[in-house]
């Protein structure tokens, strides 16, 4: 429905608008696939020519590790799981390319003002819930983020938001969508359950004469003791040299720093204005600004004028009054107020409040701009900024204690790589150990993925030499050499007899169950009377007359197998053995399913379904629009 409006109107702003899809879409419709590491171990894809490197997935892992600590190793305890992030965040930067490039495509962009709007509100940039602009160097510092990538990050962020509201507000539901959940939704069903729990069944379970050596010796594929690996190893952090590099941050040096960087640690000066343009599709333009500078002058209202006479219609309903910004000129090392050249000179120009300047001309047109308001710097008091000063004074030698040892062990590595403890002596870095560990059990220093893809392979298993520098982050290097292997084998009957045993048990109890099961509903469906057996077994039937999809008064998978089942034809009831999804199984006699009286349906019940309904048709549209999308951009794996 809505791809049909946006294919013909492909050059609307709408269309433009809509042209970015949301990127934890992508990720969910899992659009790029999980075959993402082949080739070039450096690129993982292309798009329109960009690609995209595993340099980019590590540095976005190493910033998840270093934010989350030791809940990041809880999250991804072994190889397969962190294999799964990996393939996640190169979809995710995948995506993120896609939308860069439908940006770029629909040529949309957003102004200077609501960028800088759009910066003083970035989390990171908070301190106290106010922008700081300390927080936001040192962000923009310790990230690598310059100011015209920041610049383009959150236009790219402001057309996300811009899609997500189109797409929201698009939606709409039909009154029959409504009718037809408020049906699904409020529906009863008449049953009769027998719950059949496989754990009834196990205290029954026998085995044959050597019937668990067999099985073992059938699937001894199963039992197998994955090769292991004890490391010696050599690790330099930066991040770990920080806490004792704070040690070493005197007073002095703190105060020199707060000195040095005072600009920087300052909130800037601040200017409002109000203007008004006549732009250059205006007759004699230049006239009409100059006319309505006599006016003013001669006592008329500044204001009043805007809102009559200015093209800028957006301010000029305010009275043409703009945004607070930063009262400094443009230059490399700042955007200034972000107005245009002429228009900022002559605005920062103006001293008092009230000030009007002449007619300045501009690209846009011809303005008259009015100073409303200052608002002087303010400089961060010390005390406030002690903390973050001691912590970059820190990191920055810890930096450059890295960077150093670092080569120094490059160039040691050659005459010192027969011997872990000297080659570690030359840099007073301490040689640890990892204890054994398999390719999905390590942790610490052991579940790094790239030190896991290189401790199990024949360069390191076979050799006794220090290994080549291990990159686990930008300023995270270990080296390495092997003091134990175990290679993989099969572990001992002995050892596993109790798998076998509780593997056996459970295959053996729900096939009973099951088949107990079968019984029933075979005498059910017979006419016979299968109280004996059930009482037997210490169960019984339990029934309900108006069971609903939420009904707490019944186990949560009894009601989820009873909803999987049709209604019933005519008045004869529908029986079936149903496996449940924890496992056992249940005998359930549907006899009748129930739907409400729509006109019935209350205010509040139908606001709601009008809401989730809308929220479906959105989400089809999206996926219809994700198609589009998918066959406009150029992805290269």
């Amino acid at each position: 429905m809505m791809l049909e409006k946006i294919q013909q109107s492909m050059q609307s702003p709408i269309m433009k608008a809509l042209m970015f899809i949301i990127i934890v879409f992508f990720i969910g419709a899992g659009y790029f696939g999980a075959n993402m590491f082949g080739g070039d171990p450096e690129k993982i894809a292309e798009v329109e020519g960009v690609s995209i490197s595993g340099q980019a997935v590590q540095r976005r892992i190493d910033n998840m590790r270093q934010r989350d600590g030791a809940e990041f190793e809880k999250r991804y305890p072994t190889e397969a799981s962190r294999e799964q992030l990996r393939q996640s965040i190169a979809q995710q930067l995948i995506s993120q390319e896609v939308v860069d490039a439908g940006i770029a495509n629909a040529g949309m962009t957003a102004s200077d003002e609501q960028v800088k709007k759009w910066i003083r509100t970035f989390e990171p940039f908070q301190s106290n819930g106010e922008y700081s602009s300390f927080q936001a160097r040192e962000f923009l510092r310790a990230n690598g983020w310059s100011e015209d990538y920041l610049n383009e990050y959150a236009q790219e962020r402001i057309a996300a938001e811009q899609l997500q509201n189109a797409m929201n507000s698009s939606g709409f539901a039909l009154n029959n969508e409504i009718e037809t959940l408020y049906r699904l939704q409020e529906q009863t069903r008449n049953v009769r359950v027998l719950k059949v729990p496989v754990a009834s069944f196990s205290e029954s379970v026998t085995f044959e004469d050597n019937e668990l050596e067999d099985y073992y010796n059938k699937n001894k594929s199963r039992f197998m003791q994955p090769e292991q690996i004890n490391l010696k190893y050599v690790r330099l952090s930066a991040d770990a040299l920080v806490e004792a590099k704070k040690a070493d941050v005197t007073e002095e040096d703190i105060q020199a720093y707060y000195e040095q960087q005072s600009s920087l640690l300052s909130d800037p000066a601040e200017i409002q204005v109000a203007h008004i343009l006549i732009d250059n599709s205006v007759d004699d333009a230049q006239a009409k600004a100059e006319e309505l500078l006599q006016q003013i002058n001669s006592g008329a209202d500044f204001a009043e004028l805007a809102k009559e006479h200015s093209s800028d219609t957006f301010s000029g309903e305010d009275g043409g009054q703009l945004d607070w910004v930063d009262a400094v000129e443009q230059s490399e090392n700042s955007a200034g107020t972000g107005w245009a050249p002429e228009f900022e000179k002559a605005a920062l120009a103006l001293e008092n409040k009230g000030d009007v300047t002449e007619v300045v001309e501009t690209d846009f047109g011809f303005h008259i701009i009015k100073l409303l308001d200052r608002r002087e710097a303010e400089k961060t008091p010390l005390s406030d900024m002690r903390d973050e000063i001691v912590q970059s004074l820190a990191k920055e030698a810890a930096d450059d204690e890295f960077y150093t040892k670092e080569s120094k062990l490059a160039e040691v590595l050659f005459e010192y790589g027969d011997n872990i403890d000297t080659f570690a002596e030359q840099v007073g870095l301490e040689v640890q150990e990892t204890g054994m560990f398999s390719r999905d059990n390590g942790t610490g220093i052991a579940a790094e993925p790239a030190l896991v893809e290189q401790a199990f392979t024949a360069k390191i298993i076979d050799s006794e030499q220090v290994s080549d520098k291990i990159v686990l982050s930008s300023k995270d290097i270990v080296y390495v050499t092997a003091k134990d292997y175990q290679a993989e084998k099969v572990k001992p009957f002995e050892e596993v007899k109790p798998q076998i045993v509780a593997t056996l048990t459970q295959e053996k109890a729900a096939k009973n169950a099951e088949s107990f099961a079968n019984k029933v509903l075979e005498a059910v469906e017979s006419g016979e009377s299968a109280g004996a057996m059930i009482a037997e077994q210490g169960l019984e039937w339990q029934e309900n007359d108006a069971l609903k999809r939420r009904d707490s008064g019944m186990d949560f998978a009894l009601v989820s197998a009873v909803y999987q089942m049709t209604a019933p034809e005519g008045e004869d009831s529908q029986l079936q053995v149903k496996p449940l999804f924890n496992g056992d199984y249940a005998v359930i006699e549907l006899k009748e399913v129930n739907y409400p009286d729509v006109s019935s349906m209350d205010e509040a019940t139908m606001t709601q379904l009008k809401q989730t309904a809308k929220s479906l048709n959105v989400q089809a549209d999206t996926a219809n629009l994700i198609q589009h999308f998918r066959n406009s951009i150029e992805v290269k794996q």
